[in-house]
């Protein structure tokens, strides 16, 4: 038995020496700073000392694709893309997280075995394990479900500014960049870079479909519909801004209606476990303690 505990614990370290490892070589960084030191460096031959460099790299990419799917990967960067891609994280660094944390659970269900063990032990050291593979993942999905909450709230005032600018006099891409830098949040962020992406030479209709498939929120996803068809057809941009924000405005009302709604049910489940049977104690109690001494008189 305690040649196998010094196996596993060597194991164990040396597991998370390869996990930090990785977790330094696989560190995201923003693709604009890598893009911007690329075309500043330019072409440049391999000298002999980045070679080893380059082995190192492409070991850790190796290894990064061995540990991961390709449709776990897309999932993963597809919810830090919804997420607004948060601090500059990727889809390695959630992976890369992923795997430190495990390590790191697996070295206190050793520390926890060797102390006392026990089938509780073993149990409680499996379920933190589950819980440091999951908990990156569910962090991710729930910044990301509350950025798209953001969006849709904010999405029918931003359009009511827009119509207004455009009834102003400035045009729909003039009007849309204004409200993107005068506005926060994070549907001002995806404006300001629409508009940077139809400036830097694309078009319209391919700036505007980006934006729907960055912020997935199918309010947003009608509006880019609407402005396509309508450059398409030749509609005045303004009427389809004021329709649009009039619908999504009801929708919301419809959406908060039916959240009202579910409160009623969503209060019994409480109610039931946590207030009734205080109330039963608080009521019930003299009267047991009455009857009890009665009896006892007797």
């Amino acid at each position: 038995m305690p040649f196998v505990m010094v196996v596993l614990g060597v194991a164990l370290i040396g597991g998370s020496l390869v996990a930090l490892t990785l977790a330094l070589g696989m560190w995201g960084q923003s693709n604009k700073a890598v893009r911007a030191r690329l075309v500043a460096a330019g072409p440049k031959p391999v000298s002999e000392g980045d070679e080893p460099v380059i082995r190192v790299q492409g070991k850790s990419s190796s290894i990064f694709r061995f540990l991961t799917t390709g449709a776990s990967l897309a999932k993963i960067e597809r919810n830090v893309l919804l997420a607004g891609r948060p601090d500059g994280w990727t889809a390695r660094t959630v992976v890369t997280l992923k795997l430190v944390l495990c390590v790191v659970a697996v070295f206190m269900l050793f520390i926890l075995v060797t102390s006392k063990p026990s089938l509780l032990n073993w149990g409680l050291g499996g379920l933190g394990i589950f819980v440091a593979y999951v908990s990156p993942d569910v962090i991710i999905q729930k910044r990301a479900e509350a950025r798209q909450a953001m969006i849709q709230q904010e999405l029918p005032d931003v359009l009511d500014q827009v119509s207004i600018s455009i009834e102003s006099g400035l045009g729909f891409e003039a009007a849309f960049a204004h409200i993107g830098e005068r506005r926060t949040g994070p549907l001002a962020d995806e404006i300001v870079r629409t508009v940077q992406d139809m400036r830097l030479g694309m078009s319209r209709r391919d700036a505007y479909q980006a934006l729907a498939a960055r912020t997935d929120v199918e309010d947003l996803r009608r509006f880019v519909k609407s402005i396509v068809q309508a450059e398409q057809y030749g509609v005045s941009i303004s009427s389809v801004v004021k329709t649009q924000a009039s619908e999504i405005r009801f929708r919301r009302r419809k959406r908060a209606e039916a959240t009202a709604q579910k409160v009623p049910v969503k209060i019994i489940f409480p109610l039931l476990v946590c207030i009734l049977p205080v109330l039963f104690i608080v009521i019930l109690t003299p009267a047991i303690v009455s009857i009890a001494d009665n009896v006892g008189s007797k």
